[in-house]
């Protein structure tokens, strides 16, 4: 059995405009007591506390947006990178945190833009909080004193269009994150239906996801992109769905 603060996460499907997100975040906003949505510029959030915490939020978003937009314009081709690129210590500390996370996976800094968004606000408010829950287009900051339920949209004619996991209290905070190469808005290199990342920041397992996402290809490379991720110290959870394969690792289960 779940509490009252189970956290129901929908990921998205190819259609990525408000009126879909509207409906999906109509499915988790139950999750706690305090529930409130943010969209500013290219970010659209929705935030689930168990405080009243809508007051703290546009701030520090407002202010993250004007720290990397600065980067872009005075650094051509930062925000184009698809590889990781060296940190300057002139840059603001949560754009440098988002190039490490992105570095540390071979990707571009871009890559872990999403998950930096939710660590940032998280490290606003997260201390007054005992369950917080910062969604950004499918990539979420999960706090919580209760056993988690995510449900995943899979994409797949293999597997029923949603696969349920649950995430133990003792392993949040944590950041999950998705990619795929066959559905939504964002670059993927790869071939990958669905591919789910739990790590202990949001950007890490954004960064990572996109790295691993871009290099499913067929269903013969689970087992080896498995083996090698697995190994990664800062990841706790790994999904990864191709074709009628899925494979599993870490601190996320599979609900029956």
């Amino acid at each position: 059995m779940y509490g009252e603060k189970d956290l129901i996460l929908e990921r998205l499907s190819r259609s990525h405009d408000f009126r879909d997100r509207r409906i999906y975040q109509k499915d988790i906003s139950t999750a706690g007591r305090y529930s409130c949505r943010l969209a500013y510029k290219h970010t659209d959030l929705y935030i689930t506390s168990d405080k009243d915490i809508s007051g703290k939020l546009r701030k520090p978003l407002a202010v993250f947006y004007e720290q990397l937009e600065k980067v872009i314009w005075e650094n051509k081709g930062f925000e184009e990178s698809l590889s990781p690129l060296d940190t300057d210590k002139s840059w603001p500390d949560a754009v440098q945190a988002m190039c490490r996370s992105a570095a540390i996976f071979g990707v571009g800094p871009m890559a872990a833009v999403a998950g930096t968004v939710c660590d940032t606000i998280a490290a606003e408010v997260s201390g007054g909080c005992s369950f917080l829950m910062i969604e950004n287009g499918g990539d979420a900051y999960i706090k919580s004193p209760d056993m988690v339920k995510a449900s995943l949209f899979t994409g797949s004619r293999y597997f029923p269009e949603n696969i349920d996991i649950c995430i133990d209290p003792g392993s949040t905070p944590c950041g999950l994150c998705s990619s795929s190469g066959m559905m939504g808005h964002s670059l993927s290199l790869g071939k990958s239906d669905l591919v789910t990342v739990m790590s202990g920041s949001a950007a890490e397992a954004d960064a990572a996801a996109t790295a691993i996402a871009n290099a499913v290809r067929t269903r013969s490379d689970v087992d080896r992109i498995i083996e090698k991720y697995t190994q990664y110290s800062q990841l706790k959870g790994l999904i990864i769905l191709k074709d009628d394969r899925l494979a599993i690792w870490g601190d996320l289960q599979l609900v029956k």
